[in-house]
């Protein structure tokens, strides 16, 4: 339920940016979500149709791309995304130093109409 609260908002900041930029409609939004975010793509969607008739961007798309969580790992000297239920370096199995902890969720860009 609460990716209803999640999506008003990204809806008012979307419109707020486009506004901004003097849009006459808004025709796509793209949003990042990480994968370890409780964030459920559907409901998301689901709560994208239901707000946005009547506001600027009634008709468009939102488009979700999901991002992993991500480690350094010091000893190979490269990024790499951990395998289920562990924290190690799938190539040397030490624990890397955590560079995104997978729980994001934000605008990232939208396409416009002036």
């Amino acid at each position: 339920m609460h990716e209803l609260s999640i999506m008003a908002s990204l809806l008012d900041v979307a419109e707020e940016h486009a506004r901004a930029a003097g849009a006459q409609k808004v025709l796509s939004i793209h949003v990042v979500v990480g994968e370890r975010s409780s964030f459920v793509d559907d409901s998301l969607l689901f709560y994208f149709d239901a707000l946005t008739p009547g506001r600027l961007a009634e008709g468009a798309k939102l488009v979700i791309r999901r991002t992993p969580m991500r480690f350094y790992c010091q000893t190979c000297e490269r990024d790499y995304t951990p395998p289920m239920n562990s924290f190690r370096c799938p190539t040397c199995n030490t624990t890397g130093r955590l560079q995104d902890d997978g729980n994001a969720c934000y605008l990232e860009h939208m396409e416009i109409e002036t």
